[in-house]
């Protein structure tokens, strides 16, 4: 093993790389990579999502929160002075 490793799990990992045909290992990392990407896009869009979601339980919140304050607003007896 070389001096340049200093972790063991990565020289088992060269190695295994290193058995393979490159052109096998080139297609093989850049499927990986390629999961891994739409993974992480997915994650996102997900993320994304459930941003948006929240904003708009949000404004209906507000929107709701307005109402119910309009109604109790004109519910109240004036008060004659």
């Amino acid at each position: 093993m070389s001096e340049n490793y200093t972790n063991p799990f990565n020289y088992v990992i060269d190695s295994f790389w290193a058995s393979l045909p490159e052109k096998t290992a080139d297609e093989l990392a850049t499927f990986k990579k390629d999961v891994l990407t739409g993974f992480r896009d997915g994650v996102n869009w997900l993320i994304d999502e459930q941003i948006k979601c929240t904003d708009q339980h949000i404004e209906n919140a507000r929107r709701m929160r307005d109402q119910y304050r309009q109604e109790k607003a004109n519910e109240a007896p004036s008060n004659p002075a």
